[in-house]
């Protein structure tokens, strides 16, 4: 960086564009619901509206209650909330699978009921889920791993991920009892040590065999993967302050100096291969919460609202037509290969980060 500032290409979103986005992305969750009825939904291929479904909710399921109480949050309405705290009950039945990814589906699908509405059962839950994850803690890898449900495979146990980071470290760190809590501060430092290399890349995940450590792609290539990192090294920043806030801001740097445009490869050494725009959402949202930190100097906030300008902009997301609201830019691994689609994980993404720069929430609420 040599103590110089990043040049900020002029690209803003008037009031008017993030308040017609964000409410098209709220009508969108009535339109999902339709397609989808009891069911959680999956993805959606492109700009489709074809949807996969599932009862359990797969890694998603949390995402879709989140988008609830995002919009709960919103309107005020107690339709909303009762939606939201109906399909949050539903995620208890994750409570035991042998995954890290129950940290998205719990944080996520719980703590916006439990910490902006004060309700009961979702606090409850999410104790329980910070408890059930606590209990999966490897003291061999120095953290909690992968697990070998929703894609971890077989050798799920060995295995350590970047993309769960954030959710995780914010269960574990709220939790009443001091034992789970003191968790929190090992997975980080864990997975920081397996993915990262200290000079802001991450990878996504990591083999452990035989005591050596064996990333599973080049750190930094894959765009996801290191929004990810961002966004977890940033709550840890806000949690924990140095040295994570020094390694946050890293991260974000080099998300700048290796993807000077604001739609992203999917994966820098697979440029022909795509964009992932859900990964520039990601990332704009890490922007944001580095952005209220101690000291930062680069305009991080300008950075972030380039980004979402970007995405909002792009034909991966319909702000009118017939279907308001569908955002179709995440690259998701189906039967027909890693395509892009409608996630519920990747609206919530777009939609927090969208009422963050609008002042309707924080950078750091989730």
């Amino acid at each position: 960086m040599n103590g110089m500032l990043h040049e900020v290409t002029s690209a803003t979103l008037s009031r008017a564009e993030r308040t017609r986005t964000i409410d098209s992305l709220l009508l969108r969750l009535e339109g999902i619901e339709r397609a989808c009825g009891e069911d959680f939904p999956l993805y959606s291929p492109g700009l489709e509206d074809r949807w996969s479904v599932s009862s359990g909710g797969s890694w998603l399921g949390g995402f879709w209650a989140g988008l609830w109480w995002l919009r709960a949050r919103v309107t005020g309405a107690s339709s909303d909330r009762d939606k939201a705290i109906r399909i949050g009950r539903r995620l208890a039945s994750k409570l035991e699978a042998p995954t890290l990814n129950r940290s998205m589906i719990f944080w996520y699908g719980l703590a916006p009921g439990a910490l902006w509405f004060d309700h009961l059962e979702s606090r409850q839950l999410l104790d329980q889920a910070g408890a059930a994850m606590a209990a999966a803690f490897s003291r061999a890898l120095g953290c909690i791993p992968l697990g070998t449900d929703m894609g971890g495979g077989p050798e799920g146990d060995r295995r350590i991920a970047i993309d769960t980071l954030a959710p995780t470290l914010r269960l574990l760190a709220r939790h009443p009892q001091c034992a789970v809590r003191d968790l929190a501060g090992q997975h980080l430092q864990g997975t920081l040590a397996a993915c990262g290399t200290w000079r802001g890349a991450y990878c996504g995940s990591v083999h452990c065999r035989e005591e050596r450590v064996v990333p599973e792609e080049q750190a930094g290539l894959w765009s996801r993967g290191q929004a990810w990192a961002m966004l977890g090294l940033v709550q840890a920043a806000g949690l924990y302050g140095e040295p994570f806030l020094t390694e946050a801001r890293r991260a974000c740097e080099y998300w700048l100096e290796t993807r000077p445009e604001p739609l992203p490869a999917n994966r820098l050494d697979h440029p022909d291969a795509g964009d992932d725009p859900s990964a520039a959402v990601i990332a704009a949202l890490a922007m944001l919460g580095l952005d209220g930190q101690p000291g930062q100097l680069e305009p991080w906030c300008e950075h972030a609202e380039r980004l979402l300008a970007a995405v909002v902009r792009s034909r991966y997301v319909t702000v009118g037509g017939a279907t308001p609201g569908l955002f179709g830019g995440m690259r998701y691994r189906t039967r027909e290969g890693e395509v892009l689609v409608e996630s519920a994980c990747s609206s919530f993404f777009l939609l927090a980060a969208l009422l963050v720069l609008d002042g309707r929430m924080g950078a750091l609420d989730f």
